[in-house]
């Protein structure tokens, strides 16, 4: 079992490495960037950081119920980027993801209770975010 940071995007819970996220915050104020495609909102600027901010639920084709109010703050190897999201539930356990995924950002899913939790590839994410920037 691996420890794991579940989210809300719209009405699907995910799950994302905890050694993956930085931190966890308010949205705030996202400042967008001329020319970009709708999955990247814009910048943000997090305590001096500029942050690349990507609205996680129209990267996986996931209906929105409310506006983002959270941003997930991810690091990997260096590459940093925050993602909307609804809201974290739990930091916690699951148990190892099971490799047949519906999506090619999703590493694959694990069960939760009765709940089957998406498990999201963050480098790969953040592959897909790195072209929609360019």
């Amino acid at each position: 079992m691996s420890v794991y940071v579940r989210l809300q995007v719209g009405s699907e819970a995910y799950a994302v490495p905890v050694e993956q996220v930085s931190e966890v915050a308010a949205l705030g104020t996202v400042r967008t960037v001329p020319g970009s495609r709708p999955e990247l909102l814009g910048v943000c600027n997090l305590r001096g950081q500029i942050v690349p901010v990507a609205d996680l639920a129209l990267l996986l084709g996931v209906a929105r119920v409310a506006p983002p109010g959270c941003l997930l703050v991810t690091d990997v190897a260096g590459r940093r980027a925050g993602f909307a999201i609804d809201g974290v539930s739990a930091v916690c356990e699951l148990g190892d993801p099971a490799d047949d995924a519906p999506s090619e950002l999703l590493v694959g899913a694990a069960l939760a209770g009765d709940c089957l939790i998406g498990v999201l590839d963050v480098p790969r994410v953040l592959d897909v975010l790195e072209q929609v920037r360019s």
